[in-house]
């Protein structure tokens, strides 16, 4: 991109040569934080999907061991039991490799689950739309064997999705924090290149240069500078972002996309620069505009 030319030297002033790493510098920051929400997002959202519309029910262990047939009836008789409820589609009882492979990352990969005092989980799975009489299902449940407890997830959903709110909030409270420091930037480098060029300023009036001719000089400086800035910051920060996703992917961690966001949310991530390039043209056109008002 070659370098706009004007009747006023902008690019001589350190302001201006400063101004498009500043911008580059908080379009990193922003597309980073905005890409972190939109992460957040996209899990809360397969997380709660996950829930939703699923029960878990914990059948504690005896508390002796000697009546192994007892438990393993008690288990097929409380299988049974959810099955018959209105409004449950489906309902297993956990295996125990599948538990022997929770317990792997603990205890290692000779634990077995039936030498621990665990409770046997059965996971049931809710008709769309039905409601399920929990207080009902808990009776019968409490009536083959006292201690069995159901879990609806509703609490754990709650805390989630509240939590991912709070996350997402704060990253988005750190591009608008961002966006204001732009603006505060821009302002200041403004400034710094009108009292740097005051002479041709001045000069350019007395041979009847308008304001908006003169604004419009340090209007195409900004829009330079912001397009170098927020398309390298946000470029580094896509990089960056892909480059994590693929560390978190090494460790087994599920992407919301290949890329690690999916399309929509990159195209969300991509208004990073377009946003700072107008916030810094319009900031240094009004922040000229006024000056001159003050110089006249």
């Amino acid at each position: 991109m070659a370098k706009r030319r004007g009747d006023i030297p902008l690019g001589n002033d350190p302001a201006s040569r400063l101004l498009p790493w500043i911008i580059g510098f908080m379009a990193f920051i922003a597309a980073l934080a905005l890409s972190g929400a939109l992460v957040l997002a996209a899990f809360s959202d397969r997380w709660s999907a996950g829930l939703t519309g699923t029960l878990t029910i914990q059948i504690p262990p005896p508390a002796a061991y000697d009546d192994e047939a007892g438990f393993e009836a008690l288990q097929k008789e409380a299988l049974a039991a959810v099955r018959r409820t209105p409004g449950v589609a489906s309902a297993t009882l956990l295996p125990l490799d599948e538990m022997r492979a929770l317990l792997k990352p603990w205890l290692g990969a000779g634990a077995d689950p039936r030498d621990l005092p665990l409770p046997r989980l059965i996971a049931v799975t809710l008709e769309a739309g039905e409601d399920v009489d929990l207080a009902d299902l808990g009776r019968r449940l409490e009536a083959l064997a006292p201690g069995i407890t159901i879990d609806d997830h509703g609490l754990w959903r709650e805390r989630l999705t509240d939590f991912m709110a709070a996350l997402q909030l704060a990253a988005l409270a750190v591009v608008a924090v961002v966006a204001l420091a732009a603006v505060v930037m821009v302002i200041f480098a403004t400034r710094g290149g009108l009292l740097a060029h005051r002479e041709s300023i001045e000069l350019l009036h007395l041979i009847g240069a308008h304001d908006r001719y003169i604004a419009a000089q340090f209007q195409g400086q900004t829009l330079f500078a912001a397009i170098k800035g927020g398309i390298a910051g946000t470029g580094m920060a896509a990089g960056t972002v892909v480059l994590l996703g693929h560390g978190a992917a090494a460790t087994g961690a599920v992407l919301p996309g290949a890329l690690v966001l999916e399309p929509m949310a990159w195209l969300w991530v991509m208004t990073v620069p377009m946003a700072l390039i107008v916030i810094a043209v319009l900031t240094a056109r009004r922040t000229v505009v006024n000056a001159l008002v003050r110089m006249v």
